[in-house]
């Protein structure tokens, strides 16, 4: 069994990440787990897949006790919003400098206010996950695309460390659901191409 290490401490994306993956051969830890603190390194990336190839590279080089590393970041891209609001890989910084802080609570009153402020009951919204695994000398990432809806009413549920599953819709079927909505086997078929690129990159260092 290979100890993997998902550099993060959000276990709403740790646990997303672990539904995709083929856990028969792997043991899935987080930063939580390490019993020392690695402080994070800044992400000056140009978008999510080099930030996400940083992480990975970074959190690998300040282990303890080497094992491979795997990093994901998101860029986000809204539909009709001008360039200058259109939050790209800086999802968080938009929020920060309107609220002082980011947090679920402000993420959400920012972008619900971004979709008001276009007089729109939603804005189209595009995901781009991006993945990365170091294990050196390897180092890969790739990037898959979520399409949805972004609303300006929240869903009535609340999903710590997970904002946009409160507040975008994806299709499933023929209806639209809230991602917080969603099923576990909606929800693989959603990250289907998330699933593959992930176990793709694993498969490679096994």
């Amino acid at each position: 069994m290979q100890d993997i290490l998902i550099a993060t401490t959000n276990q709403n994306k740790v646990g997303r990440i672990k539904r995709l993956l083929d856990l028969t051969k792997i043991n899935v830890l987080s930063l939580k787990d390490l019993n020392y603190q690695i402080d994070p390194p800044k992400e000056t990336g140009q978008d999510g897949l080099e930030n996400a190839l940083l992480k990975a590279n970074y959190y690998y080089h300040n282990l303890k006790s080497p094992i491979p590393v795997l990093s994901q970041d998101e860029n986000i891209f809204l539909a009709e919003v001008s360039p200058d609001e259109n939050p790209g890989k800086d999802i968080k910084l938009p929020v920060i400098n309107t609220y002082g802080e980011f947090n679920d609570e402000n993420a959400k009153k920012y972008y619900t206010n971004l979709v008001r402020k276009y007089n729109k009951k939603f804005l189209n919204l595009e995901i781009n996950y991006s993945y990365a695994l170091c294990w050196q000398p390897f180092l890969q990432g790739s990037t898959s695309i979520l399409s949805a809806r972004l609303f300006s009413q929240p869903n009535t549920t609340n999903t710590p460390g997970y904002f946009l599953a409160d507040l975008m819709k994806l299709k499933s079927g023929n209806t639209w659901k809230y991602f917080s909505d969603l099923t576990e086997q909606e929800l693989i078929y959603q990250d289907r191409f998330a699933q593959k690129i992930l176990n793709d990159l694993i498969k490679k260092i096994l």
